[in-house]
């Protein structure tokens, strides 16, 4: 079941991080990017747009936006007003489901580290805590079905827990403080989690050409956890402009909450982080 690199790829999701994808990949094999409308301006040759808005395709939708894809790499993001469940969830069953006729060789699934509880410490793939929120439960049950039913049909699967996703375009100082007076909500000391597109990219190409004895949870973290409130200040200098003021101070200086572990995507996909540190772009 090895997916050869010019088997048809398809990326169903050409947004911020989908459109790279898709462009990619384009230079090594035939690719097919979906977007809700079909457009997906600057395709490169060699990247076929479709349409396919999953809160309203049907089976026979998705066979025929999918059809000779090989490789499946599942990048769609909830848009304003839509129903995360009905995307995420029964979005994948339905076109899992409707692909088991004939499915693809490799499945990757972007989700996100809201997967994970809001924990203290260290978090790996390993931890099996769910979180409380409703938005990180329903990423957890969009992976559960993706399992399940790539488990059920045979198909090697590598889902890719993302953290915070910046990069060109998307720069981490467009993340806070539209009021440069505000004062923002607790002391700042929250460990940040957050991934560069460029390195999200590279985890997602090697995922799409793993081994195909490779299924596994993989956590797209970089390695700088640098607390909100050293990140901000940074931001704000580079602004020129004064520091954020916090609600409170440090109670002991010690940063706080979940710092996502990233080990696997050096072991299992060979990934060697571009910006291992946060790229400060304010």
């Amino acid at each position: 079941m090895e997916v050869a690199s010019q088997a048809k790829a398809a990326v169903v999701g050409a947004g911020f991080l989908g459109r790279e994808v898709a462009r990619a990949l384009g230079s090594t094999r035939p690719v097919i990017a979906t977007t809700r409308d079909g457009v997906l301006e600057g395709a490169p040759p060699g990247v076929e747009a479709r349409a396919l808005d999953l809160l309203h395709a049907s089976a026979e939708d998705v066979r025929g936006a999918l059809e000779g894809a090989q490789a499946l790499v599942l990048c769609y993001a909830a848009g304003r007003g839509q129903d995360r469940r009905a995307l995420y969830v029964d979005g994948a069953r339905r076109l899992l489901e409707a692909l088991a006729a004939r499915p693809p060789r490799r499945v990757v699934y972007t989700s996100s580290t809201s997967a994970l509880a809001d924990a203290e410490g260290w978090v790996d793939e390993d931890d099996a805590r769910w979180p409380e929120s409703e938005r990180g439960r329903v990423q957890r049950e969009g992976e559960a079905v993706v399992q399940e039913l790539c488990g059920r049909l045979g198909i090697p699967w590598v889902i890719l827990r993302l953290a915070g996703l910046y990069g060109p375009g998307r720069g981490l100082g467009r993340i806070y403080r539209d009021d440069p007076t505000a004062i923002l909500a607790g002391d700042g000391m929250q460990a940040t989690n957050l991934i560069h597109r460029d390195d999200a990219l590279a985890a997602v190409l090697a995922a799409v050409d793993a081994p195909p004895e490779l299924s596994a949870l993989i956590h797209v973290c970089d390695d700088d956890h640098r607390p909100r409130r050293e990140m901000y200040a940074l931001l704000a200098e580079a602004r020129g402009e004064p520091p954020p003021r916090w609600e409170r101070a440090p109670s002991d200086g010690q940063v706080h909450g979940k710092r996502v572990a990233n080990r696997r995507l050096g072991e299992l996909l060979g990934v060697r982080l571009r910006h291992p540190l946060h790229v400060l772009d304010p």
